[in-house]
C-alpha cells in the first residue's frame, strides 16, 4: 500500500514538471497555448518598487552611558573638630624574676696577727643601698716589730684612713674623698755591728712619710650623644717625711667627650703643680697637657689618633715643649679569637719626691728631681680568647727615654743606708704575656711574665731594674664556703754598684755586681663560717728565702699570720 501511494506522487510531479515546461517555451515564443492570438494587457499603478536597506548588527557591543555629566560645581571642605571621650589606660609593667639583692651590712671588721710581732686591723662603715648617695669610712693598720739578720731593726708601720662620699643626680655624680697616709720604716740597710759601735737610737734611722690629701669628681652620663660627657678631677696633697722635706701639689684635669659624626672625640686637658721644699732647695714645677684624640671603628676594627703636648715649666729654666703622637688600631680576626693590634704614644713623667719615694722608700730626702720624657713607645701585639674561660694577651713595646730614673747606694755617710736617684737616657725592649683562665666564680689563675731589655747611655747599667719577672696567681673557691689563694712571684737579676776598701792600701773604688733572682711563694686561705663570720690563715715567703729587693736591704723570711673577718652591724 505503501508503495502505491508513492507511485502516485511520482506521478504526479512528472505531470506538474512538464507542464511548467510547457508553459515557459510558449511564453518564450510570445503565443498563447493553442495557437490563440497575441495580446497585451495595460494597466497603471502608483506603487513604486524599492529595496530597503538592510540593517545589520554589528559584531561589537554598543556601550549605553547612563551616567549623566553634571556641570562642574564649586566645592568647599569644612573643617570641624571631631571630639572623641578616649581615656588612655595605662598598661601595668612587665614584672621579671631577678636575682634578689644582696644584702649589705653598715660594718665589717678584720683582724690578725702574725710571727715578728705583727698586728693587723681594718674596719669598713658605710650606709645601705641608696639611689641617692653613699658615703663610707676605712681605716687600716699594718705594723711589725723586729730586727734583720745582721742588721739593724727593720719594724714599719702602715696607716691608711680614707673618708668617702658620692652624690647622684639624674645626669651626674659628685664624689669626694679625704685621706690621711702615715707610713714609718727603718734605713736598717747596714751591718749591725754599727750601732754599738756608735750606739745609735731606732730614731736616728727612722724615717715617716705622711700625706694629707683631698679629692673632688664630677662625672656625667648623658645618654644624648649631642651633649658633651664630662669627667672633672680637683686634687690636693701635703706629703712629708722626717727630715723637713714637704711637697704640696695641685691637681686639676677634664676628660670631655662627644661626637662628630659617627667618630667620639675626647679631650683631656690638665694642669700640675708640684712645691717641693728640703733643707736644701726648693722646687717649683708645673706641668699643663692637652690631649685631643679622636674615637673611631667598625665591625671588626678600632682606631684611636691624637697628639699630646705637654708644656713644663720646671723652677727657674725656661718652658719647654713636647709632643706626642697618640696612635693605635686593632682588628678582630674572627670572632675575638686573634686581634693583632699596634701604636705608638709618649708623654712626660713626673718624678716627685711622693712618686720617689713611694717606688724606693730608703732614698734621700733631697733626691734631686728631673721629669721623664718618654719620647715614644712603639708597640704590637695579639689578644683574644682561647675558649669561653680562656684569654690571653701578647705584646712587644720598644720605648726610648731621657731621664729616666735609677737607684744607688749613697756611699757619703758612714752607715752607708740610703739611695741616690740617677737619671740617665736609656732605651728598653719590653715583651709582655699573660693568660687568663676563669671558670665561673670556682677558679681564677692569672699568669703574667715580662721580660725587661734595657740598654743605657754611657756604659752605666740598669741599676735595681730587674730583667725580668713572673707572677702566677690562683684563686679556688668551694662553695662559697672555702677560698684557697696561692701567688708566685719570682723577679730576676738586677745590677747594683757597691764600694769595696782595699785592706793594705784603704783605697775604695766601686764595684758592679749582679744580686741574684729570688723567688716569694705565699698560701692563704678563708674558711666562712657564715656571712657574718670567717676565719683566715696566710703564709708569706714559703721558701723561707732571704732575699734582696734593694741592695744591703734584705727582706723578712718566713712569716705567718692568722685571723678573724666579722661584721658587727
Amino acid at each position: 500500500m505503501l508503495n502505491q501511494n508513492k507511485m502516485k506522487h511520482l506521478k504526479n510531479i512528472r505531470l506538474l514538471f512538464a507542464l511548467c515546461l510547457f508553459i515557459s517555451s510558449v511564453v518564450a515564443n510570445g503565443q498563447t497555448p493553442g495557437g490563440v492570438e497575441d495580446f497585451t494587457v495595460h494597466g497603471q499603478s502608483t506603487f513604486d518598487a524599492t529595496i530597503k536597506d538592510a540593517v545589520k548588527q554589528s559584531d561589537l557591543p554598543d556601550i549605553v552611558d547612563t551616567v549623566k555629566r553634571l556641570k562642574d560645581l564649586p566645592l568647599a571642605i569644612q573643617q570641624k573638630v571631631f571630639e572623641t571621650n578616649y581615656k588612655a589606660i595605662p598598661i601595668q609593667a612587665a614584672k621579671m624574676v631577678n636575682e634578689p639583692l644582696s644584702k649589705l651590712y653598715y660594718s665589717q671588721i678584720k683582724a690578725g696577727f702574725g710571727n715578728y710581732t705583727m698586728p693587723y686591723g681594718e674596719i669598713w662603715l658605710n650606709n645601705l643601698r641608696s639611689k641617692e648617695y653613699a658615703y663610707g669610712f676605712h681605716y687600716k693598720h699594718l705594723s711589725a716589730h723586729y730586727t734583720a739578720e745582721d742588721r739593724g731593726f727593720a719594724g714599719f708601720s702602715d696607716n691608711d684612713v680614707n673618708i668617702y662620699g658620692k652624690k647622684f643626680y639624674k645626669k651626674h655624680t659628685l664624689s669626694g674623698d679625704l685621706n690621711y697616709y702615715r707610713n714609718v720604716n727603718q734605713f736598717y740597710g747596714f751591718p749591725d755591728s754599727l750601732i754599738e759601735k756608735n750606739d745609735l737610737t731606732n730614731n736616728f734611722i727612722k724615717q715617716r712619710f705622711q700625706a694629707f690629701e683631698g679629692k673632688l669628681n664630677l662625672k656625667s652620663f648623658f645618654n644624648d650623644s649631642a651633649k658633651v660627657n664630662h669627667d672633672i678631677h680637683l686634687n690636693y696633697y701635703n706629703y712629708s717625711d722626717k727630715f723637713a722635706t714637704a711637697e704640696n701639689n695641685v691637681f686639676a684635669d677634664a676628660l670631655l667627650k662627644t661626637y662628630v659624626n659617627k667618630e667620639r672625640l675626647n679631650i683631656h686637658v690638665s694642669t700640675d703643680y708640684y712645691n717641693t721644699k728640703s733643707k736644701t732647695d726648693t722646687v717649683n714645677d708645673f706641668i699643663f697637657r692637652l690631649n685631643p684624640y679622636f674615637e673611631a671603628g667598625g665591625e671588626k676594627w678600632n682606631v684611636n689618633l691624637g697628639v699630646n703636648v705637654v708644656v713644663d715649666k720646671f723652677s727657674d729654666t725656661s718652658a719647654k715643649f713636647y709632643f706626642y703622637p697618640k696612635l693605635s688600631v686593632d682588628y678582630n680576626i674572627y670572632n675575638n679569637f686573634v686581634i693583632p693590634y699596634a701604636g705608638i704614644d709618649g708623654g712626660l713623667l713626673k718624678n716627685s719626691f711622693r712618686s720617689l719615694s713611694t717606688a724606693n722608700p730608703f732614698i734621700v730626702s733631697s733626691p734631686g728631681y728631673a721629669n721623664t720624657n718618654n719620647v715614644f713607645n712603639a708597640f704590637g701585639g695579639l689578644r683574644g680568647v682561647l675558649s669561653s674561660k680562656t684569654s690571653y694577651d701578647a705584646k712587644v713595646t720598644y720605648s726610648r727615654y731621657k731621664n729616666q730614673v735609677f737607684y744607688l747606694i749613697n756611699y757619703d755617710n758612714f752607715l752607708s743606708n740610703k739611695f741616690n736617684v740617677v737619671y740617665n737616657d736609656a732605651s728598653l725592649l719590653n715583651v709582655n704575656g699573660q693568660i687568663k683562665y676563669q671558670l665561673k666564680e670556682k677558679v681564677n689563675i692569672i699568669a703574667k711574665g715580662n721580660y725587661y731589655g734595657w740598654q743605657v747611655d754611657s756604659n752605666a747599667k740598669a741599676w735595681h731594674r730587674p730583667d725580668f719577672d713572673i707572677t702566677l696567681s690562683g684563686i679556688y673557691n668551694l662553695k662559697s664556703k672555702i677560698l684557697i689563694k696561692a701567688d708566685l712571684f719570682y723577679i730576676g737579676k738586677q745590677w747594683a754598684l757597691q764600694q769595696t776598701t782595699d785592706a793594705a792600701t784603704g783605697i775604695t773604688t766601686p764595684k758592679q755586681i749582679q744580686l741574684k733572682g729570688f723567688a716569694d711563694i705565699n698560701l692563704g686561705a678563708e674558711y666562712r663560717y657564715s656571712k657574718m663570720l670567717s676565719f683566715f690563715v696566710n703564709f708569706n715567703n714559703l721558701g723561707n728565702v732571704r732575699y734582696y729587693r734593694w741592695d744591703r736591704y734584705p727582706t723578712q723570711r718566713f712569716n705567718a699570720m692568722v685571723g678573724v673577718t666579722f661584721v658587727p652591724f
